[in-house]
């Protein structure tokens, strides 16, 4: 006699591969909610929705976009009994609205939270295409190494990616060097299961963005872990942080700084802006290893800025 799938793994199923009504359809069933009850739950949080905005997301008719929909989202999760961002991580970028929606809008996104902010956006609008957030980072791991002049030389990535809309079969990565770096100083590396497409550098900033191409397309749900390498050649400058910028949520980031003697710095500490809003801010002091090197880690991690900071004598 055949075995009824469990309604658990219908959920789990869902989670990974999408799409976002889906997973949410299923994750309310195997709650055994109604709509009503959801809102209700919601109101008790302070979080207003209607039901039939409940209605046309359970359905596919609309998807959560504004701020305040996003919020709902991450208290449905929780009511749900979902991991954190896992409905959220099924959403892509905002659809483009009105008549001047274009490429252009998308990359902004790239320029709001790095300098310089204008020149990034410039440099990856000819590499996003039409497939730009069909990609999440599951995890993601940069080490970077610090020469004896106390410049950054060296950022070496690994990424594991997941599709969640399309067939996605590309990504494309940037680096922002420290000011006064000329462009031609920045080269970038496939290390491991990508190869380059496009690379394009900024006339005069130093900014650096490359498509990473895959052997083949992934369909919804498929993961895809790369290795890639960004070096800036010696210019004698000294760098004084490493900062990562996330545009979509990503579920766990380790960053690493590796110094080289006989230049070590006197003091470290973490770097965090929690948003495109917000401002960058020091936390908590890091301790240098004896092996010279300071790292962070971090879990669910909201689009905003990560990194380490460090100043010299």
């Amino acid at each position: 006699m055949a075995v009824p799938p469990d309604a658990g793994d219908e959920v789990d199923v869902r989670l990974r591969a999408g799409p976002f009504h889906a997973a949410l359809r299923a994750a309310i069933e195997h709650r055994g909610l109604t709509l009503e009850r959801l809102r209700d739950r919601l109101d008790r949080r302070g979080i207003h929705v209607s039901l039939s905005t409940l209605s046309y997301w359970r359905l596919g008719r609309s998807r959560p976009e504004r701020a305040d929909s996003l919020r709902a989202v991450q208290a449905i999760e929780a009511i749900l009994g979902l991991p954190r961002h896992s409905l959220e991580a099924l959403l892509g970028p905002p659809r483009p609205r009105g008549r001047w929606a274009s490429k252009q809008r998308r990359t902004r996104d790239f320029g709001q939270m790095l300098e310089p902010a204008q020149s990034l956006a410039e440099t990856v609008q000819a590499l996003v295409g039409p497939s730009d957030g069909d990609l999440r980072l599951w995890s993601q791991d940069d080490a970077a190494a610090v020469d004896r002049h106390g410049a950054l030389r060296s950022v070496h990535t690994r990424q594991v990616l997941r599709a969640v809309a399309g067939r996605p079969d590309r990504y494309v990565a940037v680096y922002c060097a420290d000011d006064g770096t000329p462009p031609d100083a920045l080269e970038v590396e496939a290390v491991r299961d990508c190869r380059l497409g496009r690379v394009r550098r900024h006339s005069r900033e130093p900014v650096i963005a490359a498509e990473l191409l895959f052997d083949h397309s992934l369909p919804v749900g498929r993961t895809h872990l790369l290795e890639y390498r960004f070096t800036i050649a010696e210019t004698g400058a000294r760098s004084r942080d490493y900062r990562r910028a996330f545009r979509y949520p990503v579920g766990t980031y380790v960053a690493s700084v590796q110094f080289t003697e006989p230049r070590l710095p006197v003091r470290c500490y973490t770097l965090a802006q929690p948003g495109v809003d917000a401002t960058l801010a020091h936390g908590d002091e890091l301790a240098l290893t004896p092996g010279r090197v300071l790292h962070l880690t971090a879990k669910d991690v909201r689009p905003g800025v990560l990194g380490i900071g460090w100043d010299w004598f």
